[in-house]
């Protein structure tokens, strides 16, 4: 298939002021924006690139996150997430953003919240694992995984969220997790 290319002169927006920009664009679908301003993204994805270079060199920072300080991101999948009644689902959530050594999430506390069809976040059943360390201080191990078996029977639609809590009251909430039973006929 041959590719028709068109030169065209960009409209620059606001935040570009003084730079002029001329691109080969393909006719046909627009391409996938690339990552950067949204000002940026509408006029070129290959303009990001060398206006953050021009911003650093002229005294402007571009905020960047440190990896060792990204923040802690519990994420909760459910397998299955959809059955015919009874149905019993592994619940599996990963920790991250939480150093392996950090004694504060050493044997963290695990709370799975678990709301059937018809109730609120209030009225769920909550199911609570406290442990304790029991080894040196030296010996610190994070958790990353956690996982949960529920017998669901039911029809409707189950939500199910884990929080992970530090020693120092610090909670990580996981998104909610829904599981649908459908009822046999």
């Amino acid at each position: 298939m041959r590719v028709r290319r068109l030169l065209t002169a960009l409209a620059v927006p606001a935040c570009m002021a003084g730079v002029t920009a001329v691109a080969m664009v393909p006719l046909g679908p627009p391409p996938r924006p690339a990552p950067g301003p949204a000002c940026l993204r509408a006029v070129s994805p290959d303009l990001p690139q060398t206006v953050t270079a021009d911003r650093r060199e002229s005294g402007k920072k571009d905020k960047k996150k440190d990896p060792g300080k990204e923040k802690p991101k519990l994420v909760l999948a459910a397998d299955p997430a959809v059955g015919f009644t009874p149905v019993t689902t592994i619940l599996t959530g990963h920790l991250t953003g939480v150093d392996l050594r950090d004694p504060n999430f050493c044997h963290a506390a695990v709370t799975w919240v678990r709301i059937d069809p018809g109730q609120t976040e209030d009225s769920g059943l909550r199911i609570r694992e406290d442990p304790a360390c029991l080894h040196a201080p030296e010996e610190v191990s994070v958790e990353t995984s956690f996982t949960r078996t529920f017998f669901l029977s039911r029809p409707g639609a189950y939500l199910v969220r884990l929080i992970v809590e530090g020693k120092d009251g610090t909670r990580v909430h996981s998104g909610f997790a829904k599981i649908q039973v459908l009822r046999v006929q």
